[in-house]
């Protein structure tokens, strides 16, 4: 289809990549610009004169450079990125989510998965699987984060947005789900921000989680 997402997908050539290919591209709403195998290829596709929607890039294709994918995106300002883990990946998320990571998703994941999150992301929105996000919930319950380590209270319906904001909704789909309208919510995430002293709206997820909220 002409209107539909092109995708180019990095990973290590396997079966079972070719398999979970072969099932996405029966897909009507994305196709395969290109299938790359090695690190190398990334740029020369992205470089093509195709316009590309979404990179989906193993995160063995990663290495140890923190600004490769702000270096992608740099090419190519405008391309989603979805990033696949393994699920005993240890590396910061969150650190990758800021250098341009749209979403991440395990290897394992099944193919509903797999569509639901590269159409979340297409859609505008940022994606962290199940499995991933309790990674990262292990990985930062021991930090100390808000107002001088005092414990912060959150309200049921500041607990709903948080756990909306998680879910990668943005203000306006969050606005539809609690039936108000987008100034109110960017209200309440000004609100949020006094409240804990933090800096952005990601600390504030973090604190939420550090006390067990959105568990």
């Amino acid at each position: 289809m002409e209107d539909s997402a092109k995708i180019i997908w990095a990973s290590p050539q396997t079966l079972a990549r070719d398999g979970i290919v072969a099932l996405l591209s029966q897909e009507p709403d994305f196709t395969f610009a290109e299938i790359v195998s090695k690190r190398e290829d990334i740029t020369t596709a992205l470089s093509a004169k195709q316009a590309i929607n979404l990179l989906v890039i193993d995160h063995v294709f990663l290495g140890d450079n923190p600004t490769y994918l702000s270096t992608l995106k740099q090419m190519v300002p405008t391309i989603k990125v979805l990033v696949l883990s393994g699920i005993d990946y240890h590396e910061d998320i969150l650190s990758l989510v800021k250098s341009g990571a749209d979403g991440y998703i395990v290897n394992e994941a099944n193919k509903d998965e797999l569509v639901f999150a590269i159409k979340h992301i297409l859609a505008g929105n940022t994606y962290i699987c199940t499995a991933l996000y309790l990674k990262v919930l292990e990985s930062i319950t021991a930090t100390d984060f808000g107002k001088n380590g005092q414990t912060v209270e959150f309200s049921p319906r500041e607990e709903q947005i948080l756990k909306l904001i998680v879910e990668g909704y943005s203000n306006q789909e969050i606005a539809y789900q609690l039936f108000t309208n987008k100034r109110t919510i960017l209200k309440y995430r000004e609100s949020l921000l006094q409240k804990t002293g933090a800096p952005d709206i990601g600390t504030v997820i973090r604190i939420a989680l550090q006390q067990g909220v959105l568990n």
